[in-house]
Parts: structure tokens; C-alpha cells; sequence
């Protein structure tokens, strides 16, 4: 009995070493992931914008206060920013030196950064890209000065955050609208509705889009310049929506923050598709109504043949009435003594009359009733006209007539002769 206890215990004993060996081994592992990632991130940063160092976080408080310095005094102390910041680079031996491809320039006036590259001459004359932004009453209103730093947060005045930090002198950045919190869902949405207006202490606040393109693309160096004119620039002056008024989920983010978390990308894709999906049924209508005016067109164009058609019937059978009215009138006053009157009557009329001028012929030679018979071609005729599908069938028609009335026309003048005789 005291051997099993002894075993069980030893058991026990192996089992709480190996757990506490995971669980060492998984605390260990743990903070290893935490080092690399951290220096992965940092490596990230480092490199972000051509290899220069920058911030994970920093406060405003750590910089130079700009108020009521003069143009001459902010460059000094810019020029002793940009100097701090290429010792710190120094120790990086693949930097390179080269022209900074792109050149800022912040127009007090209208509410516009512009940023502009070299041209083929090497002078910063193409624009690139436009933001709205809002200055303050510290902004500088002149001079040129060069991004000495970078941070991804800094702590501003107010106890808020801003996100995407370049810093131009002095304690004046660019940088998006400011956070209560450090984190991107904490916005200051009623401050982000004033872009395009006087709004800051002296920053500069772009959305975040634009703040963080000048963070990923802007190098330290790049020039920064500061004028004032009514006149926007060569890209004009972009507009930023206002969000006050959006759902409580969504005003605490930017509009423009590409984080993928961000609930306006959701929102505004679907937007998109309620608009696809409405273009989509309003396109149908207009589509039937096309198909219906070419169907209306079509009806109208029927219609019309058939008047025409019915109205060229009617035609016909008046004239051919008319006509061969007027070839039994001549009939009538030549008589049959003369065997070719019959021929120049039905010469005179239109193609309905030369029928039936034949056969009027042949009445006359016969002695039968004239009128009568003359009437009954004319209604053979006008049959004629109605069932022919094409002048074609008309023609042979009276051709096939002509035949039969010339053959009768001279059956009957020898039998006239002969009764002469």
C-alpha cells in the first residue's frame, strides 16, 4: 500500500512539473512575440519615409512654443530642428542624400494645402494633390521652413490626441482632426464639420487620409511654405463631408480613415449600392418608354400606310370610275361605226380605263348594251385593283385583257362586215 502512495505521488509530482514548464515556456514565448513585434513595428516606422526616424508618441509640450515669434526667429529654430533631426540620421549609413521630390505649400487664406513635385527643370511647378485644411491663429503667415519629425500620435493641448503627425516648426504640425482618446474612434466630430475654416490654435488639421499620406510620403527636409490668397491653387479647394449629423457608430471615426475597421467603408459601400440599385430601376422605365415610343412610331407608321393605301384605293376607284365614265360617254357619241374608238377612248384613260375602254369597244361592235357592260368592266376593274398585291399583277392584268379585247374586237368587226355586206 505505501509503495502505491509513493508511485502516486511521484505521478503527481511529474505532471505539475510539466505544466509549469509550459506554462514558463508559454510566458516566455509570449514576451519574445511582444519584443519582435514591437521591433518589427518600429523598424516599420523607421522606414516608412525614406528611412528617417520617427515617433511612436510624443506631446506638443516636448516642442518649442511658436507664439509670438517673427518669421526670422522661427527659421533659426527650425534650422536647429532640421540639424537634431539629420544627427540622429547620421547614424544610419545607407541614407542618402538627394531632392526632395515633393514641395508643400499651406495657403492661409483659402484653406489649402497643395503639394507640388520638380518638373523636367528641376522647379517644384506640378501640382500633385490638394487638402482642405483649418489653420489657427498661430499658423505662420510667411516663410519657408523643412519637416524636421514624425510621430504616429501626439498629445495636444486640450488633453486630445492627433494622429499622423509631421511636424513643420516649432509646436506647429500636420495632423489630423484631434481624438479624445488615443485611439482612431474617438473623434471630435464637431470639429472635423469646420474643415475648410479657422479653427485650430495654430496646427494645421487635415482629415486623415490626408495626414496620413503626408506621413508615408513626406520625407524629413521637405520644404513647407506659408502664403495667403483668396485663390485656392491649380487643384482647387476640396471639400470634407460633415458628419455631426451620422449615426452615433460612425461620427466617432474619420470618413476618410483607411483602417479597415472603419464603419464608413461598410456604409458608404452600401450606400453605393442603394444608388447602383435605384439607377438600376429607374433605367427600365425609361428603357419601356423608348420601347414604347418605337412601338407607337411603329403603329403610326402602319397606320399611315394604311390610310395611304386606303385612301390610294379609293383614288383609283374614283378615277377609274371617272375614267371609264368618260370612255363610255365617247362610246356613246362615236357609236359604233367607228371600230377604233374604243381603242382611242381607252387610250386616253389610266390603266383601269384601258380595260375596261376595251370592253367598251366590244359593246359598241355588239350592239349590246353599252352602259351596262361598260359599268360591269368598271366593277371588274375596281375588283382588280382591290385584290392586285402589286402593279406587277395589274399590269399583266391588262395585258392579258388587251389580248382577249383585241381578239374579240376582231371576231366582232367581221361579223360586222359581214352583216354590212
Amino acid at each position: 500500500m505505501e509503495t502505491k502512495g509513493k508511485c502516486t505521488n511521484k505521478s503527481n509530482v511529474i505532471k505539475w512539473s510539466i505544466l509549469v514548464s509550459i506554462l514558463v515556456v508559454a510566458i516566455i514565448g509570449s514576451g519574445i512575440g511582444v519584443v519582435i513585434a514591437n521591433h518589427l513595428k518600429k523598424s516599420a516606422l523607421t522606414s516608412a519615409a525614406g528611412e528617417e526616424n520617427i515617433i511612436e508618441s510624443s506631446s506638443l509640450e516636448n516642442f518649442e512654443a511658436v507664439e509670438n515669434k517673427t518669421e526670422e526667429e522661427l527659421k533659426e529654430l527650425n534650422e536647429k530642428e532640421i540639424k537634431k533631426s539629420e544627427n540622429k540620421q547620421k547614424n544610419n549609413s545607407s541614407t542618402k542624400k538627394s531632392k526632395n521630390k515633393y514641395y508643400i505649400k499651406v495657403n492661409y487664406g483659402a484653406q489649402v494645402v497643395t503639394v507640388y513635385t520638380y518638373d523636367s527643370k528641376g522647379n517644384y511647378t506640378v501640382p500633385v494633390r490638394a487638402m482642405v485644411c483649418s489653420t489657427g491663429t498661430e499658423t505662420p503667415r510667411s516663410g519657408v521652413y523643412k519637416t524636421p519629425v514624425k510621430m504616429v500620435w501626439c498629445h495636444m493641448f486640450g488633453d486630445v490626441w492627433a494622429h499622423y503627425c509631421t511636424q513643420i516648426v516649432g509646436n506647429i504640425l500636420f495632423h489630423s482632426v484631434p481624438f479624445l482618446e488615443k485611439n482612431n474612434h474617438t473623434l471630435e466630430y464637431w470639429e472635423y464639420d469646420k474643415l475648410g475654416t479657422k479653427a485650430s490654435m495654430g496646427c494645421i488639421r487635415l482629415t486623415t487620409r490626408d495626414a496620413k499620406w503626408l506621413f508615408d510620403n513626406v520625407p524629413a527636409g521637405t520644404s513647407v511654405e506659408f502664403y495667403s490668397s483668396s485663390n485656392p491653387g491649380p487643384l482647387g479647394k476640396p471639400s470634407a463631408p460633415k458628419i455631426s449629423s451620422a449615426p452615433s457608430y460612425l461620427r466617432g471615426w474619420d470618413p476618410t480613415d483607411p483602417d479597415p475597421n472603419n464603419p464608413w467603408i461598410k456604409y458608404n459601400s452600401q450606400s453605393e449600392n442603394t444608388s447602383k440599385n435605384e439607377a438600376n430601376t429607374q433605367n427600365p422605365s425609361v428603357n419601356n418608354t423608348e420601347n414604347n415610343q418605337s412601338s407607337g412610331s411603329s403603329s403610326n407608321v402602319e397606320n399611315n400606310q394604311g390610310s395611304i393605301n386606303d385612301t390610294n384605293t379609293e383614288n383609283n376607284q374614283g378615277g377609274g370610275n371617272t375614267s371609264q365614265g368618260g370612255n363610255i360617254e365617247n362610246n356613246e357619241t362615236t357609236g359604233g361605226n367607228n371600230p377604233n374608238s374604243g381603242s382611242t377612248t381607252g387610250d386616253s384613260g389610266n390603266t383601269n380605263s384601258e380595260v375596261t375602254g376595251g370592253n367598251s369597244q366590244n359593246n359598241e361592235t355588239a350592239g349590246g348594251n353599252t352602259n351596262n357592260e361598260a359599268v360591269d368592266g368598271n366593277d371588274t376593274n375596281t375588283e382588280n385593283n382591290q385584290n392586285s398585291e402589286s402593279n406587277t399583277n395589274t399590269e399583266n392584268n391588262q395585258s392579258s385583257e388587251e389580248n382577249k379585247n383585241n381578239e374579240n374586237n376582231q371576231s366582232d368587226g367581221d361579223n360586222t362586215q359581214g352583216e354590212n355586206v
